[in-house]
């Protein structure tokens, strides 16, 4: 499941990723981006990670596709997980995304959403 929450006014979009990704839940994801990037010249996204679950090899292939012809849309990027695979992996792929990107742990989903909002944090991030 990927859950998407949308904010055009303020460019912020939130996802939850619990279990498993299908098309439709990617195709939701794309057009809340579409549509945040026709009045946002950025924009800010928290992704929640919970389990993973299985994600259709045409969505990989979309998701590849879709980064090509969307340059520079990405603002800040907070990811938000308590798994210890999580963070490693974040760092690893940071440099091919053009964004500010920071791991957080669930107790700092708070921070975190502040922070990708590019408010003023009292926590620092993992």
């Amino acid at each position: 499941m990927l859950k998407v929450h949308a904010d055009a006014k303020t460019g912020y979009l939130e996802l939850t990723v619990d279990g498993a990704i299908k098309k439709a839940d990617f195709e939701a994801v794309i057009a809340a981006v579409d549509e945040l990037i026709k009045s946002n010249e950025t924009v800010n996204v928290v992704e929640v990670v919970g389990e993973i679950g299985w994600v259709d090899v045409e969505i990989w292939w979309k998701d590849i596709l879709f980064q090509l012809t969307h340059h520079k849309w990405l603002g800040r990027i907070a990811v938000v997980s308590d798994k210890g695979w999580v963070g490693p992996l974040t760092r690893f792929f940071a440099p091919l995304y053009p964004a500010e990107i920071r791991v957080f742990g669930l107790k700092q989903l708070d921070d975190a959403r502040h922070w990708a909002k590019m408010e003023d944090v009292g926590m620092r991030a993992d």
